[in-house]
């Protein structure tokens, strides 16, 4: 009776548990409308949950204690549902990248884009993620109006030329600050941070946005926001592509083959009497040549033997660029996990990231590991961001320039029909040798560069009372490079090292510290739905530290290579003196600042700032400056006025001024100091002055003004902004003449002005907005207008191949107008100063007519289709009105000089006789730099094309979602340019390390 009893007890127990339980059923869709498939729901306070269909339909069991439902999903803002009496509940969740896009993250403040004064544009993570490239400032190429970045360099880890509306300082740093979860970090070191791990990047450009910034914000500001956690259920995600990449082709240009280069030799070179006639000359076309007199003089026997080492050098046909570039390998795998509860949440990550370059001994390893925290529990938020990234890189010999050890110009110069092997099987290394030399260099030197990034960032926030809050951010940006490069005594370059002739051994490393504290207080409030006020008011300091050490030694074991413990002691008899250097240094800025907006009824905001700050780099008496920035934003679309009208449903008027400053003006830290160093006076070691100092000195400013407007139309289908803008730099420094007596030939002064004027703008449209297809394009651009108002005391001052002049831009090219070639006399034809025929060379006729390597515009173009798990994305980008000085064409299109090198086919066409149209000159005439060097480097790149397909109903319960892709990057360019990239981080053209086509496939799964 009593087991029997226990049982009865027991099935009743079940039944009544059961009966309490409810089935809760409904849809979940996205904000468009359209199902969610894969979302979870999770009944608060347990375990008990499901997960959506594909047709976004769910149906969950709820117990008796169940009250509220938790709905989440990737890249969704979580919602909960309390339950009640309900036994069906629909819901709309809204995407994440949607909510980022409606606000500005400016790295003090968070603010509502409808409220924000300021110029910006917002980059989210699905442009950002898994995009094939190891420094991010790349990704964002195409992406933000305004937005200029050049790479001028494909090795991986490289960083490109970044401006925000054009270039602010003429021998100072035009570099953004970039703001990392609110601490600065250095610009052009990125490449051991990971883009996968940031959710948005917020460009600001203008008074009200950069302008907080005040001595740091005139070039602009690039605020990167990385993920952060949300509440509910632990989430995984694996990542991970492979690939390949190869070189692009070359543009307009096409070197000689064998059979073309000896075809130049015999009917030019020999002729012209560049090259000797009497068989020695080291160029067989010319040498065995029928037409050459030795040939004419010689015996039939003779003959025959020139006519066998003629034929013999015909079958050679030596393709350089093959033999030097490569088809290059890549990975990326990532692991990255997200959760939490209503009070604490958390996102971690790990990647590792292998790069091949298209050069052999070009890569680059990654690996990096992220934990963001946030805690929130009464009063008190907690927010802390780690990261920790080591990268390794392996460099060639010479990533630019003219220098024969640069791969990339040896691909272009050397002969066709040189051999890079030797009959015994050696590299057929030696003077002269471009192309084997390069070779034999990627294989008996090294040159490794690590690098450790760590970042820390830990943000504490106490709501005091009724909207006033205190708030301090305490931060450090760490990096830490080591560098080795090694020579191989056994090499041929090793036996050409000065110390010794016996290879070397360099070791150098640079450290930087930067701490951060910012510390105040922060008023938000709102009053009876129509008032909203937002004040912050902050002191900041700022510290930077700075130390390198190298040091080389010479002398090298030959058991021993790669290695510090193979250098030989330098004494005063073996020649093996080791050479050592080294620097430190530190600054710092202290800051007190405060900003405040006031919005009414959501349709007036008002925003102000005031900043003073004191940076050591400025001299005592000018070192205390105070910027400002002022701004103000109509929403006119929620005037009585526009209440009927179904035409616009945003509309937003914008206007911004202020002024802000260029701490990266100066070209050192204490540059205003007069300072001595080692040197020698008559032969003997002494301390000598080695900078005059000017107690003078002020920090570069910028004023900057800005009116812009935000529109939508049919339903917010259709987005557009634009935005005009002025931007006038003062107290530039331009050097100044000195006399001699005073030990030094040149002062820099604050005595230029410069002035940017442009037009920023994007359209957004969402073309089809349907339950299963969505077809979204985009387009962005910017127009910019340079212009130097001002040099002080003169009026143009030379620069290489530009010239800084008044009325023109910066970077204007300064050089000889080049008209063609005189048909009867085979002579170069150019301009003299008023633009008029001439056959005489000289530099005094050089004119500011060719252009400036700054775009007039640039911009990008987008499109993103989904339909059902298909989604294709497309990126093309551009810059227009881009001239370039050519460097490279110099050597392989000179005629009397640099004879060794391989020429531009072209030049078979070279004039022979009276009569020959044609524009390239005799041989035997004198190949001066002219404007015939300066080339149109304007281009559209069809930057990115992704396609992938994302499988959601998934049979097991562990995997949620997982997605194959593909995508291809940089996969064609549409350029005058002559060569293999018109894509440049500076003015002049010198065999750059052109940027790769690059293919992968991935896999992202979901957990």
């Amino acid at each position: 009776m009593r087991k029997l009893l226990l049982s009865v007890i027991g099935v009743l127990c079940v039944v009544l548990s059961v009966s309490a339980q409810r089935t809760i059923t409904g849809v979940v869709t996205g904000d468009n409308g359209i199902p969610l498939p894969n979302i979870s729901v999770l009944v608060k306070g347990t375990t008990v949950g499901a997960s959506t269909s594909e047709n976004g339909s769910y149906n969950v069991k709820v117990p008796a204690n169940g009250t509220t439902l938790v709905f989440s999903g990737t890249d969704l803002q979580s919602k909960e549902i309390s339950i009640g009496n309900q036994t069906s509940i629909n819901v709309s969740m809204t995407s994440t990248t949607r909510n980022l896009e409606e606000v500005v993250i400016t790295g003090y403040t968070v603010r509502q884009k409808s409220e924000f004064t300021g110029a910006s544009s917002k980059v989210g993570s699905k442009s950002i993620e898994q995009v094939p490239l190891a420094s991010f400032e790349q990704i964002l190429q195409g992406r933000a109006p305004g937005l200029y970045i050049a790479s001028g360099s494909g090795q991986p880890g490289t960083a490109a030329r970044v401006n925000i509306r054009g270039v602010g300082s003429i021998s100072g740093g035009n570099d953004p600050l970039y703001i990392l979860d609110g601490i600065p970090i250095e610009s052009g070191v990125f490449r051991s941070l990971n883009p996968n791990d940031f959710e948005s990047v917020d460009v600001l450009k203008d008074a009200a946005s950069a302008g907080l910034y005040g001595s740091r914000g005139a070039n602009g500001v690039i605020v990167i926001t990385s993920k952060k956690g949300k509440s509910g259920k632990v989430l995984m995600q694996y990542r991970g592509q492979t690939g390949f990449s190869e070189p692009p082709s070359q543009r307009n240009l096409t070197m000689m083959n064998t059979a073309q280069r000896l075809e130049y030799e015999e009917k030019f070179l020999g002729p012209a009497g560049v090259i000797s006639a009497n068989g020695n000359s080291g160029y067989p076309g010319w040498d065995y040549s029928p037409n050459n007199p030795n040939y004419i003089a010689s015996t039939a026997a003779q003959r025959l033997v020139f006519d066998g080492l003629l034929d013999s050098v015909r079958q050679i046909n030596t393709n350089w660029a093959d033999i030097l570039f490569r088809r290059s390998t890549f990975q990326q795998h990532e692991l990255n996990a997200s959760g939490g509860t209503q009070e604490l949440n958390f996102y971690s990550s790990l990647s590792v990231y292998k790069q091949e370059g298209i050069l052999d001994r070009s890569n680059l390893d990654r690996y990096t590991f992220r934990t963001n925290v946030d805690y929130k529990a009464n009063r008190v938020t907690v927010s802390m961001r780690t990261y920790a990234g080591y990268s390794i890189n392996s460099g060639i010999e010479s990533e630019a320039g003219v220098a024969l050890a640069n791969p990339v110009a040896a691909a272009y110069l050397e002969l066709p029909y040189r051999k890079l092997f030797r009959a015994d099987g050696k590299v057929d290394v030696g003077a002269g040798k471009t192309g084997p030399n390069a070779y034999d260099r990627t294989r008996t030197t090294t040159n490794n560069s690590g690098q450790f990034k760590g970042n820390l960032g830990i943000t504490f926030k106490y709501d005091i009372w009724k909207g006033i809050a205190f708030k301090t951010t305490n931060g450090v940006d760490y990096r830490n490079n080591n560098q080795s490069r090694f020579i191989d005594p056994n090499s041929f370059v090793g036996g050409l090292v000065g110390q010794g002739a016996q290879g070397s051994y360099q070791e150098s490393f640079v450290e930087v510290l930067q701490l951060l504290n910012t510390t105040g207080l922060v008023y938000n409030s709102q009053f009876s739905d129509k008032h909203k006020v937002n004040v912050i008011a902050m002191s900041e300091s700022i510290r930077n530290k700075f130390r390198t050490f190298n040091a080389t030694g010479y002398g090298i074991n030959r058991l021993l290579p790669n290695t510090p413990a193979a250098i030989t002691s330098g004494s005063n008899t073996n020649n093996f003196i080791p050479a050592i250097g080294g620097s430190k240094g530190i600054d710092g800025l202290s800051s007190l600042f405060t900003a405040a907006d006031y919005s009414y009824d959501k349709r007036y905001t008002l925003s102000a700032s005031l900043r003073k700050d004191a940076a050591s780099q400025v001299p005592v008496k000018n070192r205390s400056i105070v910027l400002y920035s002022v701004g103000a934003t109509w929403n006119f679309i929620s005037e009585k006025f526009m209440e009927n009208q179904k035409i616009i449903q945003d509309g937003r008027l914008r206007a911004s001024y202020g002024e802000s400053a260029n701490i990266n003006g100066f070209n050192s830290q204490f540059g205003f100091i007069s300072t001595y160093g080692a040197g020698s006076y008559a032969g003997v070691p002494a301390i000598v002055p080695t900078s005059p100092g000017n107690t003078d000195y002020k920090i570069e400013s910028q004023v900057m003004t800005n009116i812009g407007t935000d529109l939508s139309f049919l339903n917010r289908k259709l987005r557009v902004t634009a935005d005009i803008y002025k931007k006038e730099s003062n107290n530039l420094f331009v050097s100044q003449g000195l006399s001699r007596t005073t030990g030094f030939t040149s002062l820099p002064v604050n005595a230029g002005k410069m002035e940017n004027k442009g037009l920023d703008f994007s359209v957004d449209a969402d073309v089809l907005r349907k339950r299963n297809l969505n077809v979204t394009l985009g387009v962005n651009g910017g127009f910019l207008k340079n212009k130097i108002t001002s040099l002080g005391s003169v009026s143009e001052i030379p620069s290489g191949t530009s010239i800084i002049r008044v009325g023109v831009p910066l970077g204007t090219h300064f050089q000889v107008g080049y008209l063609g070639v005189n048909p009867q006399t085979g002579l170069p034809v150019y301009s003299d100063i008023n633009g008029n025929p001439t056959t005489a060379y000289s530099a005094a006729n050089n004119r500011a007519d060719f252009g400036t390597f700054l775009p007039s515009f640039t911009g990008g173009a987008s499109a993103d289709i989904k339909f059902y798990g298909v989604d294709i994305s497309v990126l093309f980008s551009t810059a227009q009105g881009v001239q370039r000085f050519n460097n490279e064409s110099f050597f392989y299109q000179s005629t009397t000089s640099n004879i060794q090198f391989n020429k531009d086919a072209r030049l078979l066409t070279s004039w022979s006789k009276p009569g020959d149209e044609t524009n390239f000159q005799k041989i035997n005439a004198p190949r001066q730099f002219s404007s015939r060097d300066i080339q149109d480097a304007s281009f559209v790149r069809f930057r990115n094309l992704q396609l992938g397909y994302t499988f959601s109903n998934m049979p097991a319960k562990t995997i949620r979602s997982f997605r194959v892709w593909g995508q291809g990057q940089n996969l064609y360019t549409w350029t005058k340019w002559a060569g293999f990239d018109p894509e440049e981080s500076n003015n002049i053209a010198t065999y750059e390390f052109p940027n790769p086509r690059t293919f992968t496939v991935g896999l992202d799964i979901n957990f």
